[in-house]
């Protein structure tokens, strides 16, 4: 359906031979630890469910041009995320943030079988890179967004 899951599953693999010292290590003081950037996913797939269920409910229906979300992966422009959606410390090892992140997915797919793909299409919310993206694209931005962090956490371990 969408490829959420496929880019969850590559998120899954990359922690599996991951020790807790190894996700909580930072290279630098600037840069995330692993187990910080897998908060950050947590927090901003829980934030993107929420403001779905937020938009479908007003269903003030808007049809917005598709944006070319699939940049997000460039790690070539750096964006910071909003405060509200920086880690905090609030996992303690790989298992614990993939239990969580295991369950705000749960969260996004109920919604998701809950509605039809055009109820997503024919509503919109702002992106602070892209503008209007339709909700679907909301949906698909939440995999590309974590590829993109993927990418990030292969350069923390590299560097460790």
């Amino acid at each position: 359906m969408y490829k959420i899951e496929e880019q969850r599953q590559q998120v899954i693999d990359f922690t599996t031979d991951l020790t807790d010292e190894e996700a909580r290590k930072k290279p630098d003081e600037h840069t995330w630890s692993i187990l910080e950037t897998l908060e950050h996913l947590y927090l901003i797939e829980g934030w993107v469910t929420q403001q779905l269920k937020e938009s479908l409910a007003a269903e003030n229906v808007q049809e917005v041009k598709e944006k070319p979300i699939e940049r997000t992966v460039d790690r070539s422009h750096k964006v910071d995320a909003p405060e509200p959606l920086r880690p905090k410390g609030q996992f303690d090892s790989p298992d614990e943030a993939l239990d969580s992140l295991s369950k705000s997915r749960d969260s996004l797919m109920f919604l998701l079988r809950n509605y039809e793909e055009d109820d997503f299409r024919k509503r919109a919310m702002p992106h602070p890179a892209f503008g209007k993206m339709n909700l679907l694209q909301w949906v698909e931005f939440v995999g590309y967004h974590e590829l993109r962090h993927l990418e990030q956490m292969n350069e923390v371990k590299k560097s460790l």
